[in-house]
């Protein structure tokens, strides 16, 4: 059987067992931040790299849709 603890023990106890979950608390959350930067930074990343291929799609189409836009006045007329 567990020996009976004093109501002093019982409190030194749990203001050390508060303590190491503080401990464990303030880990965790550093690793929740860190986890949320790099989710953002890849995403900012990733969203950069959209807009840079969107840019580069819309030069490329730009002369085939002059192209598009001259014939389609032609077939008018």
């Amino acid at each position: 059987m567990k020996k009976k603890e004093t109501l002093f023990e019982l409190l030194k106890r749990l203001d050390e067992e508060a303590g190491r979950f503080s401990v464990h608390l303030s880990e965790a959350n550093r690793y929740f931040d860190d986890t949320a930067t790099a989710t953002k930074n890849l995403v900012a990343k990733h969203e950069k790299d959209m807009h840079q291929l969107i840019n580069k799609i819309k030069i490329t189409l730009k002369p085939l849709l002059k192209q598009k836009k001259k014939k389609s006045k032609k077939n008018k007329r």
